[in-house]
């Protein structure tokens, strides 16, 4: 039975020789530098300016008035002369008709022509923060993916060997 115990003492010292113990400690943070890297993104934009797309009288309305009752009036009679005379009598009250459709504002129109691109901008990002802490009297730096604040946890660890 003692054989026993001193075996069983024997592998629980050596299995406490090679397990590591961890503890966490909060120290104080000394700096915070911000880890940054510029990088080109592609921006989509538009831009529409106005143009110029053509010239309005203002007497369209007219004018498709005129040829329509210049179509009408060509049918209306059986010889060339009341053909004529019919042609003629269309216009007039095709014209009369159209005015109703003309618009008041003659003048230049504009149209609005849309286009989109692209263009690179360099941005800054920020990718890390330098951490600099003070533990045991001696200045350690490591990055991290967050900025820690005012402290920092480590976790530390010990072996018995």
């Amino acid at each position: 039975m003692k054989t026993f115990l001193n075996i069983a003492l024997l592998i629980y010292v050596a299995a406490v020789a090679t397990y590591a113990h961890g503890r966490s400690v909060t120290v104080p943070v000394i700096s915070v530098q911000p880890i940054e890297i510029a990088e080109a993104q592609l921006v989509k934009r538009s831009h529409c300016p106005v143009i110029a797309s053509g010239y309005d009288d203002g007497k369209g309305g007219t004018r498709v008035g005129q040829v329509i009752g210049g179509i009408l009036g060509s049918m209306v009679g059986d010889s060339n002369s009341d053909r004529r005379i019919g042609t003629a009598i269309g216009v007039m009250i095709g014209g009369d008709i159209g005015k109703r459709w003309n618009s008041n504002r003659p003048g230049v129109r504009y149209t609005e022509h849309c286009n989109t691109g692209y263009s690179n901008q360099v941005q800054r990002m920020v990718h890390g923060y330098k951490v600099t802490y003070k533990y045991h009297g001696r200045l350690n730096t490591v990055l991290m993916d967050y900025n820690p604040g005012s402290f920092v946890t480590l976790t530390t660890s010990t072996s018995i060997r």
